[in-house]
């Protein structure tokens, strides 16, 4: 007996040590990182910004596709990498043009798995109790969008955007999500150009705020901003796009994001297929891949759309 507890004990002890190793991120690991002073609660530490959460805590709102004038329901799924950190989500939105000039808009975020090294968990200041979760829910964004009259903008197609991003993501300690509403509007103009009209350029501005925990700074107002440029056939549609905004905290909460965008599927048919590739340019750490399937709802409405642009 004695001989056999010689020779396992110390693999034994080594086996139960890695196992305390893996959860030793307790309260005093937590509180050393921080500098608690014992009373602040741990979200006032946490960095609520672009670049110091995942990659849909806090998206950059994206321009608003005049050219797509269809109701339309996207399923799809994204990829988002950085170093120390992997995350895989699935998407959906969904688009409703109840009116030629007013549509509604509502996407979000169902579930999102992710994973996250040790180093990188430091820097963000996560939460020990969050320490180990992997699986987080996402927020809600709802829009509305009203399109202008054209003698109003000098011969441009142009809309007037107002969105709201709701709080219900969940898993605040892991930075994952905010668990802070926000809204922002912005002003976007379109044009097509070339023989067949098969290029086109849309333009967005406008004024983007979410709220956060700092004491005397409970919003973060920033300065939105993005421009496209896109080539599109019967069956095949090709777009580059780059769109930000600027905070005035200064402390990654300027993110820049260049994309490639390509669809394909017939316009007259109801299933189209996207694939999405985009980087950071700024205070946006990741490379992201998303793909899906888009199911048009209403192709008549379509039709009324390119008619109100004329």
């Amino acid at each position: 007996m004695n001989k056999w507890s010689g020779t396992w004990s110390l693999p034994l002890l080594l086996f139960l040590g890695s196992l305390q190793w893996l959860h030793a991120q307790d309260a005093d690991w937590w509180r050393n990182n921080v500098g608690w002073d014992g009373i602040t609660p741990y979200h006032q530490y946490l960095k609520l910004t672009a670049a110091g959460m995942g990659p849909n805590a806090l998206p950059i709102p994206e321009l608003h596709q005049q050219w797509d004038t269809t109701s339309s329901f996207t399923l799809s799924a994204a990829s988002h990498h950085r170093p120390g950190e992997t995350t895989v989500n699935s998407r959906l939105d969904l688009r409703w043009q109840a009116h030629p000039r007013f549509r509604l808009r509502v996407h979000l975020v169902p579930l999102e798995w992710y994973s996250t090294s040790h180093a990188l968990k430091t820097e963000r200041r996560i939460h020990f109790l969050s320490y180990d979760h992997q699986w987080a829910g996402g927020d809600i964004y709802v829009e509305s969008s009203v399109r202008l009259p054209v003698h109003w903008t000098f011969g441009l197609q142009s809309e007037i955007r107002a969105g709201i991003k709701t709080a219900s993501g969940t898993n605040l300690g892991a930075a994952r999500y905010t668990d802070t509403p926000g809204y922002f509007f912005d002003v976007d103009v379109y044009r097509t150009f070339g023989d067949r009209r098969q290029f086109d350029w849309e333009a967005m501005l406008g004024f983007y705020a979410y709220q956060t925990y700092q004491p005397g700074f409970r919003q973060n107002d920033c300065l939105l901003y993005g421009a496209s440029i896109g080539w599109h056939t019967a069956r095949l549609a090709l777009r580059s796009t780059i769109r930000g905004y600027c905070g005035y905290f200064q402390d990654g909460d300027c993110p820049v994001l260049g994309m490639m965008e390509m669809r394909w599927g017939k316009r007259s048919r109801p299933w189209q297929g996207i694939l999405q590739v985009s980087a950071g340019l700024y205070d946006w750490p990741f490379t992201s891949v998303q793909i899906g399937i888009r199911r048009d709802l209403f192709l008549a409405m379509s039709d009324q759309g390119e008619q109100a642009r004329q």
